[in-house]
């Protein structure tokens, strides 16, 4: 019975996995994922919004198989493979006596939303659940009596989750927290390893302090001034908002069990053997209640921000279950119903990605930002071919994501920038080489004062036309552009460019 069940979860373990290779390959590029491909197509030591991992393995993969979706994709794939494998890892590291079985674990992943979207959506959260992932198996391993050179292991990993989102750092205060309270294993603050794995983390993330430092910390004084910023609506509010994204990127059941068996494993902590269900908490809860005061403080956090907490948070939730839970006949009803709800929602949504068919009105249906961009991209060759310039074109845009899906779906090699924010596109070259270039402009904002503005960049301003993506047969004016030729670029708008 054990091994058929056993195959089951497997099998659908498989099918989730061909799914997500069917989105990867026919799926358009999301604007954020078209905003981390054109980085990629600039390598630099740092970027503006993010540390680069992100573009690095977009950067990889395209080098291997060329400028399409599927191969934008297929880094952070194999990342979130290789993160679940390292979970499960974790979870016989933490529990070698009763850890439960790999085929439980890995199907509790792939039906959460959380680790489905990292998987398919490519963004920096991918390359950081994976990071954050190995050096939370490299802590276990430590904590579990490991050698003493697993810390110089755990420096390297928490500094590539630094190179790839500056939220790594939390993970740094998860572990001093840990040690501050558990008296078994303090004894690390007088040795020389903790630190010296600092040392190397700092080194491996050494590239963005250069980086930033040159550009006088732009990048730090964004986040900084992104996440704290106040939001003037009702506190309260913004907290049930904040955990409503938890519920529902977790599945609601499955929040409602990971609180719960948080709960029975504080409980557990006055036993002999507490350190691994200690280890888990301070892994866990402490992410989520950094963006829960985050959220009370500034603006209500992205529900997929505080996603690290769950990789300890899965493995605390099922091996507490295994312990506590299975052994109850309502215990084993519930958790049946919350992964039943977890994977019918995880599979119609990604189904509904591939092939949208959930009675959902175009407008408010969140996968209508995958589709409708390669006709912008073909309206914007037909101008460049129609009208050509000897000098060449370049793209200009009022919103950098819809300027890096023009540039992923139009044919040729161009640059863009939004001179809107011009620290973004501080990774492209001298702007002096776009000096009497044509540019096809793209403005989701043609009042007259943006016109103006634009207008005084080139000798002429012209409009060309204007396009709507269509999703599901109607069309998303909110996405609506209108396309302007500017003729003789005479400079300007650009001062975030290299100089």
């Amino acid at each position: 019975m054990a091994q058929f069940k056993n195959l089951l979860l497997y099998l659908t373990i498989a099918i989730f996995l061909v799914i997500r290779l069917a989105i990867a390959a026919a799926v358009g590029l999301a604007p954020d994922e078209a905003y981390y491909w054109y980085w990629s197509q600039h390598p630099d030591l740092s970027y503006f919004d993010h540390p680069p991992m992100v573009a690095y393995v977009m950067a990889v993969s395209t080098y291997l198989g060329g400028n399409n979706e599927f191969f934008v994709r297929l880094g952070g794939l194999v990342l979130s493979l290789g993160a679940m494998i390292i979970i499960f890892l974790t979870a016989r590291k933490l529990f070698p006596k009763n850890c439960p079985p790999a085929a439980e674990i890995l199907f509790l992943l792939n039906i959460s939303l959380l680790f489905a979207a990292a998987g398919i959506i490519q963004t920096p959260d991918t390359p950081l659940m994976f990071f954050w992932s190995a050096a939370l198996y490299a802590a276990a391993a430590i904590i579990t009596g490991g050698n003493h050179r697993w810390w110089y292991l755990l420096g390297v990993f928490f500094g590539l989750g630094l190179l790839s989102k500056y939220t790594m750092i939390i993970f740094s205060g998860c572990l001093v927290l840990f040690l501050l309270v558990s008296p078994a294993h303090r004894f690390w603050f007088a040795r020389k390893e903790p630190y010296l794995a600092l040392m190397l983390a700092f080194i491996v993330f050494s590239p963005v302090l250069i980086w930033n430092w040159r550009q006088d910390w732009i990048s730090f004084g964004y986040q900084l001034t992104q996440g704290f910023s106040p939001q003037g609506i009702n506190r309260l509010l913004k907290l049930l908002e904040f955990l409503g994204g938890q519920a529902a990127v977790f599945s609601p059941l499955l929040f409602a069990a990971f609180c719960w068996y948080s709960l029975r494993a504080i409980r557990s902590l006055r036993g002999d053997d507490f350190t691994p269900y200690l280890f888990l908490i301070t892994f866990s809860w402490p992410v989520v209640l950094f963006f829960a005061a985050s959220t009370l403080m500034g603006k209500i956090a992205e529900a997929n921000w505080p996603g690290p907490a769950y990789i300890a948070g899965m493995i605390l939730l099922w091996s507490c279950y295994h312990q506590y839970g299975q052994r109850t006949k309502r215990h084993r009803a519930y958790i049946s119903a919350a992964l039943g709800l977890a994977l019918i929602t995880s599979l119609l949504v990604q189904v509904h990605l591939l092939y949208p068919f959930l009675p959902i009105a175009p407008k408010i249906d969140p996968t209508h930002q995958f589709h409708g961009w390669a006709g912008l991209g073909k309206e914007i060759d037909r101008i460049i071919v129609a009208d050509p310039h000897p000098e060449g074109h370049f793209l200009l845009a009022d919103r950098g994501t819809t300027l890096a899906e023009a540039l992923f779906y139009t044919p040729g090699n161009y640059i863009g920038f939004d001179p809107n924010i011009p620290g973004r596109y501080l990774f492209l070259p001298d702007k002096a080489t776009l000096i009497n270039k044509n540019a096809v402009i793209l403005l989701h904002n043609s009042s007259e004062a943006s016109l103006a503005r634009f207008r005084g960049y080139f000798d002429e301003l012209d409009k060309i036309s204007s396009y709507t993506p269509t999703f599901r047969g109607e069309k998303m004016e909110h996405l609506a552009v209108s396309l302007y030729q500017g003729r003789g670029y005479r400079g300007g708008g650009n001062q975030g460019l290299a100089k």
